[in-house]
């Protein structure tokens, strides 16, 4: 009888931090282990939601956002095949829930932040929060 995994899809709350850098370590570890996919998810500025996909701001956007990613990220997770990036417009908090929601996600993972006057705390902000209370799935904190 085989060993049965765990996680078969994990969504990663992602933004371009340090600690986000440290949560992308743990959602590998993961996915490598579960032989899981991982979906990387980095919210755009919430303001540009109603612009249309032609809008040429969106399009700067998103190139500049996929030129990060490939050029910061990818470089990290090219030997493992079964990840997907993806980025828009929206609440972050509300977005992660409903990806993870829409392809029946089995964890999400976030990132802890630092707190400058007390470097060996972590703590949550608005949109980790809210993704502890409306997530879909169980929710991994990452400390930094």
């Amino acid at each position: 009888m085989g060993t049965r995994k765990m996680f078969k899809k994990i969504i990663l709350a992602f933004k371009f931090s340090p600690a986000c850098r440290s949560a992308l370590e743990k959602a590998i570890q993961l996915s490598i282990f579960n032989d899981a996919e991982l979906f990387i998810f980095h919210a755009l500025d919430y303001r540009l939601k109603g612009k249309d996909e032609t809008d040429a701001e969106l399009i700067e956007l998103n190139q500049q956002m996929d030129h990060k990613f490939e050029t910061e990220i990818k470089p990290l997770i090219e030997d493992f095949p079964k990840f997907k990036f993806g980025s828009s417009p929206s609440d972050p908090a509300l977005e992660i829930c409903r990806i993870a929601h829409q392809i029946q996600a089995d964890l999400i993972l976030l990132g802890c932040h630092d707190e400058p006057e007390k470097p060996r705390l972590a703590r949550l902000d608005y949109v980790g929060v809210t993704i502890l209370e409306k997530a879909p799935c169980p929710v991994i904190l990452v400390p930094p």
